[in-house]
């Protein structure tokens, strides 16, 4: 059974991202395990710090349950404040996990996309980026070995998320997934009201409201979402040549880089370490 984490910085980053291929590869027998940097203590309206956290985390673990992922581990940094925390702070504890993990894959924003206006997000992505590498070096954390079975190690595939994501490279189709995806996004009422009031603020401020926004806030927000998220699951797979009526999540897979080529004509089978899953990437094929 392959192992895959997803680092993000709130509760509502992985379900809005990437939920149905979380619910997808859970099926299929992969261990999902989700890494919160933050504590969203701030994520609500009209609530107190410690309700916040309170609600967030309840509704991630319900979003957890639909999806499949079978572990989430909270970081608890103070949200919306990551810029202030030593970079190596956050890349410490994410290299703990990918060693004491093993992960195969990895999922995480990418930290080479334009137009995040998100710190929260950029710290995350550059915090796991420098991690990959880090994560082998048996003289960075040293600390970690002393607990049985941490050791040096490299994850395979890193996945790469973005709201306006710039290269997409594999599209996975999550048709079949998606009424999860919103089941699962729709349960974190708090955080997606907390959203739906950053759209509310501002369209007052232009002289307008959106009573589809109004109606979301104040009641169930399940509708609005799948409208939303079915409209860009619907382009994304278009985009990557799927066929009519399908649905797919965005991202951008690496693995050895401009190496790829070289490692394909090279690379022979361990003995008694299962090969990773074949994939049809968009423009290349990589087994």
């Amino acid at each position: 059974m392959h192992t895959a984490i997803v680092f993000t910085p709130h509760a509502d980053d992985a379900t809005a991202f990437c939920g149905g291929t979380l619910a997808k590869w859970s099926v299929n027998g992969w261990k999902i395990i989700l890494v919160r940097i933050t504590d969203d203590a701030r994520d609500s309206v009209g609530l107190t710090e410690e309700e916040t956290k309170k609600r967030n985390r309840s509704e991630l673990e319900e979003a957890s349950k639909i999806l499949g992922i079978s572990e989430i581990i909270d970081l608890n940094f103070p949200t919306d404040s990551l810029a202030d925390i030593p970079l190596t702070k956050i890349r410490e504890r994410c290299v703990y996990y990918i060693r004491k993990f093993k992960p195969y894959s990895v999922f995480t924003f990418d930290p080479y996309t334009r137009y995040e206006p998100n710190m929260d997000h950029i710290r995350v992505a550059r915090a796991v980026e420098e991690a990959f590498w880090v994560a082998c070096f048996d003289l960075h954390h040293p600390e970690h070995f002393k607990e049985p079975g941490v050791e040096p190690f490299s994850v395979c595939e890193r996945w790469y998320f973005a709201r306006s994501p710039e290269e997409i490279t594999y599209g996975e189709d999550i048709t079949e997934f998606f009424p999860k995806k919103i089941k699962a996004l729709s349960s974190q009422k708090t955080m997606i009201k907390n959203i739906l009031n950053q759209f509310r603020l501002q369209l007052k401020t232009w002289g307008y409201k959106v009573p589809i926004i109004e109606e979301a806030f104040e009641n169930d927000p399940a509708f609005l979402i799948e409208q939303i998220l079915y409209m860009q699951s619907a382009q994304i797979a278009d985009t990557c040549g799927f066929g009519e009526g399908q649905l797919a999540e965005a991202f951008r897979v690496d693995r050895f880089g401009d190496l790829e080529a070289f490692f394909q004509q090279s690379a022979e089978p361990i003995e008694g370490i299962p090969q990773g899953p074949k994939r049809t990437f968009l423009d290349k094929y990589w087994p």
